[in-house]
């Protein structure tokens, strides 16, 4: 019988000491060390759930919009597994709106793939603490690096023109006169543009045909949703009052004693 796997996803990556061996170069072995690592001892656990997922086909309920950073953990965060999220992932969690200059086919269509044909029930746009793609675009704001933003598309690097989708965003920051977390004081101008990021990526989101129409007709939920990493803390959007509310651990029935 195979030794019992001592070792957790939330373990920190960089001491999986059973998944890159000491003999093998660091990169390429510590990916290739995790992928033998759910060979052993994953695999065997779920094939028979994911041979269903293969005869079935996927049947996901919601979509989760969030953003690529590693730190962000979509099925740990949220407690879910195969099949039960279809995923999109970009820099900044960004819904560039149709009909923008340089929009992005790859999100549109998998906002279109996930409502018309997976007909998911709801839609979580969910941003973090710590966003590289916010640090930049306040950045650019205050070191004069906006009139880069407004160089033709064609000068720009990739990085730079996927950007420009979030500048409403970062015109919207101004405009903000409440405190947009219930629980806490916003800790800086980054945190807070992460949280308005939310809610004006999730105006870009209706303002996709087929969202506004399965939403108005009641099939379709919209949800903004901001992680703190270094909290570990999940905050959800109030859509009425604009403000983040941080999800509780849901209360353990009482245990009478013998």
């Amino acid at each position: 019988m195979p030794e019992p796997h001592a070792y957790s996803p939330w373990t920190p990556w960089h001491h999986h000491r059973c998944t890159h061996p000491r003999s093998a170069p660091h990169g390429r072995s510590q990916l290739l060390g995790g992928v033998r690592a759910f060979q052993s001892h994953t695999a065997p656990l779920v094939r028979d759930e994911l041979a269903r997922l293969a005869r079935e086909g996927q049947r996901p309920t919601h979509t989760f919009l969030t953003c690529a950073d590693s730190r962000l953990v979509t099925s740990m965060i949220t407690a879910s597994g195969p099949g039960d999220l279809f995923t999109v992932r970009n820099v900044g969690n960004l819904v560039p709106p149709p009909g923008a200059e340089g929009a992005c086919d790859s999100v549109a269509a998998a906002i279109e793939y996930a409502v018309e044909v997976l007909r998911v029930d709801s839609i979580t746009v969910c941003g973090h603490s710590g966003c590289g793609a916010m640090q930049a675009l306040l950045a650019s704001a205050t070191t004069g690096a906006a009139a880069e933003a407004d160089q033709p598309a064609s000068a720009q690097t990739p990085l730079a023109r996927w950007l420009r989708h979030g500048r409403p965003s970062l015109d919207r920051l101004t405009s903000v006169r409440y405190e947009p977390l219930a629980d806490r004081a916003v800790a800086d101008e980054v945190e807070r543009l992460c949280l308005v990021n939310i809610t004006q990526q999730l105006d870009h989101l209706i303002a996709h045909s087929c969202v506004a129409r399965h939403a108005e007709e009641g099939r379709l939920k919209l949800y903004g949703m901001y992680f703190h990493v270094g909290e570990a803390q999940a905050y959800l959007l109030d859509s009425g009052s604009g403000v983040f509310h941080a999800v509780r651990p849901e209360a353990r029935p009482h245990t009478a004693q013998v």
